[in-house]
């Protein structure tokens, strides 16, 4: 074999071992996709807890993206089952319920999938904001036919709390005076907790807001060792995913259910969350 033909073979088996890794990465990420979500509890003190109030039992779903590759409604079911399993107070749900693959086929009705979110069961219900992959006159109509409630710059006196719900940010012109506006609104006396899409709201809360909870990060989607994830912005980047404690204020923030752009997940389990929130 002469020294062209070894580097040719050489060459060829570089390629072959660069696909193999490649198709073999792939399927890991897409069994990553399809993963159980994990259930992850946080427990929350708010110093203006009612006195004598027993905690409240939060259970937050994230950025489902539904479609017929990773998010079927069959697997929306059994999401759904874990969480009824899990007896909340109350459900939340921070957006992105729509597609968002780079190739959503074939096509799903919205109603398909949104229509097992009416099958969870709370003592004080199901709400919802909308995401940036979510149109809101669709979500309206999708909510209404099963009972969830969108909050869209609005809020609601749910129990021992007051639950606010922000737009997206793509949907406003600046977070700080919506969010602010939505705070001038709000009644006293009792616990006010915001529902966001994106985390970058937290850079604006107002002090009447004690807890934000949002998704949108999917945690990064994609971490890889010494390569890390995507890029979301210096603010995001720092908030990806968990319980962040500032200015006196608290935010969850959860890496979701879905997946976006490509169904695949590395390094970041689709989840549940728990959220405990209870006075001192």
């Amino acid at each position: 074999m002469s020294p062209l033909e070894r580097g040719q073979m050489r060459l060829r088996n570089m390629l072959v071992l660069i696909l193999a890794l490649l198709v073999g990465l792939i399927a890991y990420g897409f069994a990553g996709a399809w993963q159980t979500p994990q259930v992850v509890r946080y427990t929350v003190t708010l110093p203006n807890w009612p006195v004598g109030q027993p905690p409240l039992r939060i259970v937050q779903l994230s950025d489902i993206h539904g479609n017929w590759i990773a998010m079927p409604p069959s697997r929306i079911a059994g999401i759904v089952r874990q969480v009824n399993a899990a007896r909340p107070d109350m459900v939340v749900m921070t957006g992105d319920f729509s597609g968002g693959q780079l190739f959503d086929w074939p096509d799903i009705r919205l109603e398909t999938f949104t229509d097992e979110l009416g099958k969870l069961h709370s003592r004080y219900g199901s709400y919802a904001v909308v995401g940036n992959h979510d149109t809101r006159r669709w979500m309206r109509w999708a909510f209404a036919r099963i009972g969830v409630t969108l909050l869209l710059d609005d809020w609601r006196d749910v129990g021992p709390v007051i639950l606010a719900g922000a737009d997206d940010v793509t949907n406003v012109s600046n977070p700080a005076v919506t969010v602010a506006a939505l705070a001038r609104r709000l009644p006293t006396g009792k616990p006010v907790i915001l529902l966001a899409h994106e985390p970058d709201y937290f850079q604006y809360l107002p002090d009447a807001f004690e807890l934000l909870i949002a998704g949108h990060t999917h945690g990064g989607q994609i971490r890889l060792p010494l390569i890390g994830g995507m890029n979301l912005g210096d603010f995001v980047n720092r908030h990806l995913r968990g319980e962040f404690n500032e200015h006196g204020q608290t935010m969850i923030v959860s890496s979701g259910l879905g997946t976006s752009i490509i169904p695949l997940r590395i390094g970041v389990r689709p989840e549940i969350v728990v959220i405990t929130v209870q006075g001192k």
